[in-house]
């Protein structure tokens, strides 16, 4: 019974680890706050994938069911969508769009953020090293369950978010109904399936090294204070809304062709992966650390995130061959 769960309970524990201590949002000092982030980052992600392998809604189903998670979170969670003041770091002001109340860049960046690095990579790494990454983990108890849990999570975070930001009720009724148009596309996906083309995928050492290429090009305009006052804010929105194109339609054009297999969605996680390792080092924690501290706790998630790696590699490799046998 712990075996048949198992992958489900490391989901539970690596999208908080991914989604904030690898990001480098939070220091190693405050790795005890995990509990307090496993219901709503671990809850989500297990729900997301457990209802898309029920329903085979597919990888397309489970980035938009994770979209779906970041507007909630930040819509109506932490908030950070809508105020303009959140933890003192004026994050909508670049590219603020008075009439939706919203940043346009901070919306396009961390909508992108949770959906493919809080929710899609963590799924993908504990299923590449799962025995059974395409049928569900749990019963309808353990479904339940982890409902209830990731509910809790959220009141949780929004009880501990600043307050002081009162949403009105058109920021409300907009961000449910965003949501559920992405809940609802992530059923309809399963109608647009196309069949398979001939032509044979670039190699997953390719797909690794253009996603780490894409992945430096998702933060690079991050890594400069200067950034906002020298680059209009539609530039760099529609930098972003490019980037997001040009991946989506990359992926899904290979996703179609014959070979297209295990090792190539691993290359696409894993590229994930280290590309959230390399950018905990210059991000600074939302909660003041020393510096020897951030550093040492950089290092020990950045060498944690190649174990694992390794480690889903060699299961992987071993799945694969009794496959060709």
């Amino acid at each position: 019974m712990f075996k048949r769960i198992l992958p489900a309970l490391g989901l539970l524990v690596l999208a908080p680890l991914v989604g904030e201590y690898l990001l480098g949002n939070i220091a190693i000092d405050a790795l005890p706050m995990i509990i307090g982030l496993i219901p709503l980052y671990g809850g989500g992600a297990l729900l997301i994938r457990e209802v898309a392998r029920r329903w085979r809604l597919g990888w397309p189903g489970i980035i938009l069911l994770g979209l779906a998670y970041a507007v909630i979170e930040e819509g109506l969670l932490t908030q950070s969508l809508f105020n303009p003041d959140y933890v003192g770091l004026r994050l909508l002001d670049y590219g603020f769009i008075p009439e939706l109340g919203i940043g346009a860049y901070w919306t396009v960046f961390v909508l992108a953020i949770h959906g493919v690095w809080s929710i899609a990579v963590p799924i993908s790494l504990v299923e590449a090293g799962s025995h059974r990454p395409d049928t569900p983990w749990l019963g309808k108890a353990g479904l339940t369950v982890t409902a209830v849990l990731f509910v809790l999570g959220g009141a949780l975070i929004a009880l501990a978010s600043p307050a002081g930001y009162p949403l009105s009720a058109a920021q409300i009724t907009w961000t449910l109904i965003t949501a559920a148009a992405l809940i609802s596309a992530a059923f309809l996906s399963v109608r647009f399936r196309r069949p398979l083309l001939t032509a044979a995928p670039p190699s997953p050492w390719t797909v690794f090294a253009i996603t780490i290429v894409a992945g430096l090009a998702f933060f690079l305009p991050t890594m400069t204070d200067k950034l906002q006052s020298v680059v209009p804010a539609w530039i760099t929105v529609g930098f972003y809304l490019a980037l997001y194109a040009t991946m989506t339609l990359l992926i899904l054009r290979w996703s179609r062709r014959m070979g297209w297999g295990p090792w190539h969605r691993f290359a696409l996680s894993a590229a994930g992966l280290v590309t959230y390792a390399w950018h905990g080092f210059p991000q600074p924690p939302s909660f003041p650390a020393p510096a020897y501290v951030d550093l040492i706790g950089n290092s020990v998630f950045a060498l944690a995130a190649l174990g694992l790696l390794a480690f889903v590699a060699v299961r992987l490799r071993r799945a694969v061959r009794q496959l060709d046998l």
